[in-house]
């Protein structure tokens, strides 16, 4: 089930608030939690459940119940992982952290790694060595990137002291929560463990609902509007590189910009729908984007990208290694390791390690140019040159991203180098026209959270730290609401066509 299919917009969304809030008033907290526990389980079964073929069943004997449990086989693996971190929690909180934080963790890091890198791992191993390794072949369970970094950061959390192991149903529901299960924020366990626990939280419903759905039209018409309207143009670009032919200069930077305009829209989208649902609800996530191609370097970047990420790899990866703390060219070690990592994490594949390596290189070559260049190289008009040039790298960037193949990547790369000459045919009007406009988007209209900043909290603004201007901002009125509603209807309209989130694959 994801957020623009017909049975999550009209029977499964409307069906879940109205359970929520009648049984907040009529059946007390925790049994809303409970609830709400159950429906998010029940969104996150749908993926398998709703590709299951249930015609093979035969009957009520123990091959159609292995069968049944091989088809929600998913998420019983999410329940267990539930169980298990919450009994590490509890027995933390009782015996101490050592080593019991390690072996939660190492837990987590094992189930990542068994279904996501055991064949990546077999395949490179066969290459090097030409043994003939078993590859598994399990599939990717859906969401285990996300829902295992959070495993970890709820240890981390709990062994922190910031925290405490809290209600089952409320873990239980900080792991599954439907708004942000499949593609975050990834949520830390301090920053939304207060607000399941606060049993005397009143909800203004009319407020929730008002900013909570104006947030995901918003979310939605990202996705179906735009990051699908320009999803063809830098599908034809890569597809064509894999079958062996090199693009023109133009062709290959209008189909490598198309992408990185597809992946802003698609992703930002999913995380404002993410923030718009969980505001329906009542619950406040952290914010994932703010801005990120308005940055003058690959530093600003990461504080605006995937915001949520950059935290959790800070916090979890990049201190652990040691961080800032042993000398220059160490912390320049670790910011490398940590990117090719968060590379790693997207996808079993080297093109997403080189991915984290150029921004790990380019992250450490910022840091070394605030330290030893110009200070002040950047400020004023020179600001407009260093939002090109940083666009330009994480473009660049790109291309290995949803590259197929290395050589898929080197052919798109070359024709952006101009080796394979100006290359104008094969570009319609229709992309040019849809590339101009996602650009003007992105860098003349605030983001989501900035464009909503009066009506979310402050202390989510300052995590994110958003500091909004003076500009266009979305205000309770009767004209806001019609437009929201414009854009919702307009949006559904068009849902009929639309995919899966890009992130729904890592």
């Amino acid at each position: 089930m994801i957020f623009n299919s017909f049975e999550f917009l009209f029977l499964f969304l409307p069906g879940v608030l109205l359970a929520y809030y009648l049984a907040r008033r009529h059946l007390g907290h925790w049994t809303a939690l409970s609830l709400l526990a159950g429906a998010s389980f029940f969104f996150y079964a749908w993926w398998d459940v709703s590709r299951a073929p249930w015609h093979e069943l035969t009957g009520w004997n123990v091959e159609s119940l292995v069968r049944t449990l091989w088809f929600v086989r998913h998420v019983l693996l999410l329940l267990g992982s539930v169980i298990t971190n919450h009994v590490v929690a509890r027995l933390m909180r009782r015996w101490g952290n050592q080593p019991l934080l390690a072996v939660g963790i190492i837990f987590n890091l094992s189930l990542l790694g068994f279904f996501k890198y055991a064949d990546f791992l077999a395949s490179n191993i066969n290459a090097l060595t030409g043994l003939d390794l078993p590859e598994l072949g399990l599939g990717l369970p859906l969401a285990i990137s996300f829902f295992s970094f959070q495993q970890i950061s709820y240890l981390v959390d709990v062994a922190r002291r910031k925290t405490n192991p809290g209600h089952f149903f409320a873990h239980a529901l900080f792991v599954s929560f439907f708004p942000h299960i499949v593609a975050g924020p990834l949520i830390q366990h301090h920053q939304i463990a207060s607000q399941f626990n606060d049993t005397k939280r009143k909800d203004d419903l009319w407020d929730n609902l008002g900013v909570g759905l104006s947030i995901f039209a918003v979310g939605l018409g990202k996705k179906v509007l735009i990051a699908e309207s320009i999803e063809p143009y830098a599908s034809s670009l890569f597809a064509m590189a894999e079958r062996g032919d090199t693009p023109g200069l133009v062709a290959a930077w209008v189909g490598a910009t198309a992408y990185a305009l597809q992946i802003f829209f698609d992703f930002s989208g999913y995380s404002d729908m993410a923030l718009g649902l969980a505001r329906c609800l009542g619950f406040r996530l952290p914010v994932n984007f703010n801005g990120p191609y308005k940055s003058a370097s690959v530093v600003e970047f990461w504080r605006r990208w995937h915001i949520t990420l950059s935290h959790f790899l800070r916090d979890h990866l990049y201190i652990a290694l040691g961080g800032n703390r042993k000398g220059e060219i160490r912390r320049y070690v670790n910011l490398f390791a940590t990117m090719l990592l968060g590379g790693l994490w997207h996808g079993a594949a080297w093109t997403f390690v080189i991915w984290g390596g150029l921004h790990g290189l380019g992250l450490t070559v910022n840091h070394f140019w605030e330290k030893w260049g110009p200070k002040g190289w950047f400020d004023g008009r020179r600001k407009v040159i260093a939002v090109g040039l940083t666009f330009a790298f994480t473009t660049v960037a790109w291309v290995f991203f949803r590259a197929e193949s290395f050589a898929g990547a080197g052919r798109v790369l070359t024709g952006m180098s101009g080796f394979a000459g100006l290359g104008l045919e094969g570009v319609s009007s229709e992309a040019l026209a849809w590339v101009v406009f996602g650009l003007i988007l992105v860098w003349s209209l605030p983001d989501t959270p900035e464009a909503f900043s009066e009506v979310i909290d402050e202390q989510t603004l300052n995590d994110a730290q958003i500091r909004p201007r003076p500009g266009l901002r979305w205000r309770f009125s009767r004209g806001t609401a019609i437009a929201a509603a414009a854009l919702l209807f307009l949006s559904v309209l068009n849902a009929w066509k639309t995919s899966e989130f890009i992130y729904y694959t890592f």
